[in-house]
């Protein structure tokens, strides 16, 4: 207990300081297909790579103000989260493994990056404008409104997922190595 509650602090506090943190969760499912080349990263969107200002106005007012407030502000994009710059440099990664393939078409890139939200329509537009703004791009995006996250990354079978919420974490990672980010009101 002390030491699992001091770590939980820790992690919660360098994320509040604007620094990336997390936990892999302990049931956590990692299996590897040795014949498989890709990496593949899946990422939540709000709390995650987006701060955490629609989740507050969901918990707040509901659904139907976070729909209201969604569609209002769908060319605005969010601010960043705790890990926004991690898909950045990913991105910078990817952007080198396409000047590698376009000097040698062989060549297939090996990472690849995928958004699991439980968004959907017409609140999806301002993930996609905030991904824009930011110069940004994924090579999935998985708009879930209300589907279970699980069922989808079974398919998807990313290497690593980040979640802030524990209730899609902890159900995904019985199936994968998952990630809980303590950010935001998610985590109060």
């Amino acid at each position: 207990g002390g030491a699992h509650e001091r770590h939980g602090v820790l992690r919660r506090e360098a994320v509040q300081h604007g620094l990336p943190a997390g936990q892999v969760l302990p049931e956590s499912v990692a299996e590897d297909d040795p014949s498989d080349p890709e990496l593949r990263i899946a990422f939540d969107f709000d709390g995650v790579l987006a701060d955490d200002a629609s989740e507050k106005i969901y918990r707040a007012g509901g659904l139907l103000a976070f729909r209201a407030t969604e569609e209002a502000l769908e060319d605005q994009a969010l601010s960043a989260g705790p890990l926004q710059r991690l898909l950045v440099e990913l991105g910078k990664i990817q952007a080198l493994e396409k000047e590698r393939q376009h000097r040698d078409p062989g060549y297939r890139p090996r990472l690849r990056t995928a958004i699991a939200t439980a968004r959907g329509a017409p609140a999806h537009q301002r993930v996609v404008t905030t991904l824009r703004e930011w110069g940004l791009r994924v090579d999935q995006a998985f708009f879930l409104g209300g589907v279970e996250k699980t069922k989808v990354l079974e398919r998807y079978r990313p290497h690593i997922f980040f979640d802030d919420q524990l209730a899609h974490a902890k159900p995904a990672s019985r199936v994968l190595p998952a990630v809980h980010v303590p950010f935001g009101v998610a985590n109060l």
